[in-house]
């Protein structure tokens, strides 16, 4: 365990040492062992981060299904682990003639 840090409304963030051993919490095996230490209920959520890209193409396709697991591949990063995407600014704002956002 890297860190613990205590909230406010009674819950508990436990930030892990490596991938590898917050993947075998997320496991059943390790989930399980972790929920034996605890008198009550435990539930993980994943943390999610927001990244913004300045000056991106508007020809992009960004709405495609297929765009997201794109970047992934092209950037060497995990399978689905980009989230969601999004312009910051709607289409329809944009100023004619536009051709980055």
């Amino acid at each position: 365990v890297k860190s613990v840090h205590a909230l406010r409304n009674g819950g508990v963030i436990v930030e892990m040492e490596s991938e590898s051993l917050a993947s075998w919490l997320r496991d059943s095996v390790g989930r399980a062992l972790l929920e034996s230490q605890f008198d009550t209920a435990v539930s993980f959520r994943k943390h999610t981060s927001a990244l913004v890209l300045q000056y991106l193409p508007i020809q992009m396709q960004i709405e495609n299904d297929r765009f997201l697991r794109r970047v992934e591949e092209e950037n060497n990063l995990p399978a689905n682990s980009l989230a969601t995407i999004r312009w910051i600014k709607p289409p329809l704002r944009r100023t004619p003639g536009q051709q980055k956002a």
